[in-house]
């Protein structure tokens, strides 16, 4: 089939769990499909990787710019359009979109996420709506925890905002995925069809598990991109409240923060034993050198990138319930869940003295991910979910 992909980031490099996510998707599907991509940018310095991204037949890239400019605050302030929809509703992009439906017959528009909506024409061609997580759900738990109560109820009218165009586009797309069952079926409780589940997942062949783990030193690891809120709110958490009492508790032990557009805060906090890394070659290199990776979330939504990839990778993951939502994994077997800082320290004592216990969870973690979350098998998922909905559209 011919399809047409709409993204909000450019799929590469791989920084982002969205990039990730697209990356390996497409690459996979590209082998069954003819894959036009049109995707949103942030900088003209990204139009140099069009060359990665070679298995698509043509790469059209809009530069929306960053989020924080005049005419995007200016339109979420004096229409109904909630802030993150007005930063992708592109006049260009509606019109190299008219363009290139014009010019070429598509079986299908995939959009990923949701939010690219506003610069979608009208059309016939059905549309999948592909959600990394429910948006307005992640934003209204991270604004709830805002304590200054004027700027809280401002946002929380856009988070209405967002809440009521993330069903519009629901209803007027002719197929909707989720990436967890819980997802689904928070998505499902709107619709009057069913979601398909399509994961987040792993290449784990690129992601090894190590046959002979050597004695890792007690480094502590935190992964995430600091564009995202959840993990600022991790991250935050984890400085405060947890990385003191394990410090006292494991005296030799580092704790390494990897993410990049890290704030101000966290850098004021790297010093002594807290190493920041802002912009790592591989990411593989940092989870070699991980004891164990801390997944503090206190806001979930989606699933987590860096649980996955440490699960591939041979290293125990310490996860409060939010940090593994959506993942189908269980406690001591899979992972190790702690949500107080007390619990933190007690799940890393266990690891540092039973190392039976460290191989048996790390190495059904991996089997976990093997089974369920490998990109081979999500490709597929997403190629039947594509098939489908053009034979139900004929």
């Amino acid at each position: 089939m011919n399809i047409l992909v709409v993204s909000a980031v450019l799929p590469y490099p791989l920084h982002s769990g969205g990039q990730i996510r697209m990356y390996n998707l497409l690459k996979r599907l590209s082998s069954k499909h003819t894959i036009t991509l049109v995707s949103f940018i942030r900088d003209e310095k990204e139009r140099s990787y069009k060359n990665d991204l070679s298995f698509c037949e043509q790469v059209y890239m809009v530069n929306r710019g960053r989020a924080w400019q005049v005419p995007y605050i200016a339109r979420a302030l004096f229409t109904r359009m909630p802030f993150l929809l007005s930063t992708y509703a592109n006049a260009k992009m509606y019109r190299l979109l008219t363009k290139v439906l014009a010019t070429k017959a598509f079986d299908l528009i995939h959009l990923e996420p949701f939010y690219v909506w506003p610069s979608i024409p009208n059309t016939r061609v059905p549309i999948v709506v592909s959600e990394h997580n429910i948006e307005y759900q992640v934003y209204e738990e991270y604004v709830r925890k805002r304590s200054f109560l004027p700027l809280r109820f401002l946002l929380m009218i856009d988070v209405s905002r967002l809440k009521r165009w993330e069903h519009y586009v629901w209803r007027k797309a002719d197929m909707v995925t989720a990436v967890s069952q819980k997802d689904q079926r928070v998505m499902e409780s709107y619709l009057s069809f069913p979601v398909s589940v399509v994961s987040n997942g792993v290449d784990t062949e690129s992601f090894t598990f190590p046959k002979h783990k050597k004695e890792i030193l007690q480094n502590f690891l935190f992964v995430g991109n600091f564009r995202w809120l959840p993990n600022i709110e991790a991250v935050e958490r984890l400085l405060s409240d947890i990385w003191p009492r394990i410090a006292e508790s494991f005296p030799k032990s580092t704790l390494t923060i990897v993410g990049r557009n890290m704030p101000e805060n966290v850098l004021a906090a790297l010093t002594g034993r807290i190493i920041g890394k802002t912009d790592v070659s591989d990411i593989r290199d940092e989870y070699n050198a991980a004891f164990a990776l801390l997944a503090p979330m206190t806001i979930a939504g989606g699933t987590k990138f860096k649980v996955l990839e440490a699960m591939a990778s041979g290293v125990p993951v310490v996860s409060t319930r939010a940090g593994v939502e959506g993942i189908d994994c269980e406690d001591e077997k899979h992972v190790l869940i702690a949500n107080t800082p007390h619990e933190f320290v007690d799940k890393l004592a266990r690891l540092v003295s039973d190392h039976s216990h460290r191989e048996k969870v790390v190495k059904a973690a991996r089997t976990l991910v093997e089974r369920e979350y490998n990109w081979d098998s999500i490709a597929k998922t997403l190629d039947t979910v594509w098939r489908t909905t053009h034979e139900k559209k004929r």
